[in-house]
């Protein structure tokens, strides 16, 4: 018997007796603070020199029994999956050259689905693109099969492997995994980071939903959500385990992005309604009499022990007891037969995160309702056109005093700001920003450059201040202000930003002025001096509400540390306590 032999049996008694043992490891969905679903990833028997998936693979392809493997993979993940009552989707690992295989067997997944009771739309084919692809037009025809049988797909490890953005137009997937590889350190790589706006504009124009993978440190994950990434994976967030978290871990990190909205931003609690909630359990012709008794109840929230499970829609109800032999058929079944699945909101969501959260589900398109929680637990029933008819009102109203170039809140938000801040008589910090020999850049370099230089300072205070739901605003040319509640740890903040600002200033300049560091402009006096390159001053105060009885006390003790600031000509914060 050769060597080749008996690590063929070996492999195949494996499978045969079921001894792989699927890990988990969760994707979250840092803006809900919710677990979106999780990935599978299959382990040989601990101890066993086919234990990790490297010799696994490997020997399954030096065997001819990738195939054989691929199938065994996916009924471990989607058995443990219901064994263990999951919630969400479940991600499946297939490598797409199985699927090109005249050998490999269609219809598995279905049968084995449909054998467990797991509905199609929880699992997610998850494609790698670490292997080249030998015919896009069959394993595209493959992808659609999936895809009508209700199966959604998604691309693993874009831009480590061969097929790249190829496989992403020919497949169109549902969800797109950026490699851990454009992650790692992306708060300190601005290389990085422009290669990951790339893919979240494609992600938006082709529909697909972008999950950023291998989250190690908490400066990567709020650099991701500074960005609109809100599908997270990573060891920051869990680890792969047999038990499925069920809860997100690295909630220090989520916390400041996901509830938290900016300081008297309008939350949807003050959209959330009592409602009239029923149990999974209850009849449906109980659900019809109370729909019948009260015209005015549209949606029912479902609750199992106060958390939410689901959404009874009226029009649905009417609709299956109007059809022939309806009341005979749905009378006694129960309500979580019929219920639909809820878009979930925390009560302390920004109005805008929540229009988000609607607009990307595509389940609640045809909903009315969404379901607003408190600390997971349910607390009130909200209106869907309600909460766009209070967008609508806000944008109106930011817009008549909005910055035109940057459109942040103007002067008068920042007034009403700081003086709602004093009245409340609790302590706050104010930061004012300006740029360093502003005037000679313009002056050399023009207005419209001028410009692009504000925006982007705009863009970064936006990313690190609103991000971490702070107040800011632009009160006109080169000067912005934020306003710090008390809870926020403003300094590491003011750093990250002004690390930022001299890392990625120098691309405002040309080649030479980079090399000499500065650049030569008329002073004043109309001589010509070297002007260093562009510098962040900040100047922050604590204002103190027995001395300061309204935002012009706090405007002249703001612009008094910001010169402080202005002293020195690089970047550099000033704090003054008084």
């Amino acid at each position: 018997m050769t060597v080749l032999t008996c690590l063929s049996d070996s492999l195949a008694s494996l499978i045969a007796q079921r001894g792989l043992r699927p890990l988990f490891q969760p994707i979250v969905d840092t803006r809900q603070g919710r677990i979106l679903g999780h990935e599978a990833l299959i382990r040989g028997p601990a101890g066993h020199r086919l234990e990790f998936p490297g010799a696994l693979f490997g020997e399954a392809k030096q065997t001819g029994l990738l195939s054989d493997l691929d199938l065994a993979c996916r009924e471990a993940a989607m058995q443990a999956y219901c064994q263990r009552r999951m919630d969400g989707l479940l991600f499946i690992n297939v490598n797409p050259n199985v699927l090109l295989d005249k050998q490999h067997p269609r219809g598995c997944t279905q049968r084995l689905a449909r054998e467990l009771g797991l509905p199609a739309e929880r699992i997610v084919i998850e494609l790698s693109e670490q292997y080249p692809i030998q015919d896009t037009e069959e394993l595209k025809a493959a992808v659609n099969r999936y895809r009508e049988l209700g199966f959604r797909i998604a691309i693993d490890d874009l831009g480590a492997g061969y097929s790249g953005l190829r496989l992403w137009s020919e497949v169109k997937p549902d969800y797109v995994k950026i490699d851990r590889y454009f992650i790692q350190d992306i708060h300190q790589d601005p290389i990085k980071r422009e290669f990951v706006q790339s893919i979240l504009a494609l992600a938006r124009g082709m529909q697909s939903r972008v999950i950023a993978e291998g989250i190690e440190r908490q400066e990567e994950l709020r650099q991701l959500q500074d960005m609109g990434i809100h599908y997270c994976q990573g060891y920051l967030l869990g680890r792969p385990q047999a038990e499925p978290v069920r809860h997100p871990g690295g909630e220090q990190a989520i916390r400041g992005r996901v509830g938290l909205p900016g300081r008297h931003k309008e939350t949807v609690a003050m959209l959330a309604r009592p409602g009239v909630p029923i149990k999974p359990d209850e009849k449906i012709h109980q659900v019809f009499d109370t729909l019948l008794a009260d015209g005015r109840l549209l949606s029912l929230p479902v609750l199992d022990q106060g958390v939410p499970v689901g959404l009874v829609r009226r029009e649905k109800i009417m609709e299956l007891f109007s059809a022939a032999f309806g009341r005979a058929l749905y009378a006694n079944k129960c309500v979580r037969h019929v219920m639909d699945s809820p878009v979930v909101v925390d009560w302390q969501c920004s109005l805008e995160q929540a229009s988000q959260l609607l607009t990307d589900d595509e389940d609640a398109s045809a909903q009315r309702h969404f379901i607003v929680t408190r600390q997971g637990r349910y607390h009130g029933l909200a209106s869907a056109r309600g909460l766009l008819r209070t967008i609508t009102e806000q944008r109106l109203l930011h817009a008549r005093y909005a910055n035109p170039l940057t459109l942040l809140p103007g002067n008068v938000p920042i007034y009403r700001e700081i003086d709602e801040a004093l009245s409340r008589g609790r302590d706050f910090h104010v930061a004012y920003f300006d740029l360093n020999h502003f005037k000679p850049y313009n002056d050399v370099y023009g207005y419209a450059q001028g410009d692009r230089v504000i925006l982007w300072v705009a863009r970064l205070l936006q990313e690190v201040i609103v991000g971490a739901g702070q107040f800011l605003g632009h009160v006109g040319g080169d000067d912005f202000v934020a306003v710090f509640d008390e809870d926020c740890d403003w300094r590491p903040l003011c750093e990250r930003i002004l690390r930022r600002f001299d890392e990625e200033i120098p691309r405002f300049y040309h080649a030479r002025d980079r090399l000499r560091q500065g650049m030569e402009a008329h002073a004043r006096n109309g001589e010509l001096r070297h002007y260093p390159l562009l510098g962040l001053a900040i100047g922050v105060v604590a204002p103190d509400a027995r001395s300061c009885h309204s935002h012009f006390d706090v405007a002249a003790l703001a612009s008094e540390a910001k010169h402080q600031a202005k002293r020195l000509s690089h970047s550099h914060c000033y704090f003054s306590p008084k």
